[in-house]
């Protein structure tokens, strides 16, 4: 995230450093907006993918194909959905919300296997993590 620079992309885009700082504070903010919109994409996608199909395990195939297209079509936006957490210290809601929003797909798939809520949480955000580590490595 280091390497990325607000006024070489201002460059690359055309316009004036300055503009760009009048959106985004710092690097981080930018990423911030950036990861945001592509959990908002990617909710959209397994939304799509998952229409239709049963709770439990044929949602669950679903989201993860669904998932796993995202991130063959935007394989550089995932890497940066599924790489270093962004927002640490909290400075960001609306991406921890578009985060949410899209893991809330898989938590229907597995509270659809009739598992206690508690468990279905656990079992989301271990399911996500190995499914963002599987699709990482099939990129690479």
């Amino acid at each position: 995230m280091e390497s990325i620079s607000l006024r070489e992309l201002a460059r690359d885009a055309g316009v004036n450093h300055r503009a760009v700082y009048r959106h985004f504070p710092d690097n981080l903010s930018l990423l911030a907006a950036v990861a945001e919109s592509g959990w908002r994409r990617a909710a959209q996608r397994l939304r799509k993918s998952t229409t239709g199909r049963a709770p439990g395990e044929p949602a669950l195939i679903a989201g993860g194909v669904g998932l796993f297209l995202f991130a063959r079509d935007c394989p550089n936006l995932f890497h940066l959905m599924a790489g270093a957490r962004i927002n640490i210290e909290g400075k960001f809601p609306h991406l921890e919300a578009a985060t949410l929003d899209a893991l809330q797909i898989f938590a229907v798939g597995f509270a659809g296997t009739g598992m206690a809520p508690n468990i279905v949480v656990e079992r989301t955000a271990v399911f996500v993590a190995a499914l963002q580590g599987v699709i990482t490595q099939i990129l690479h």
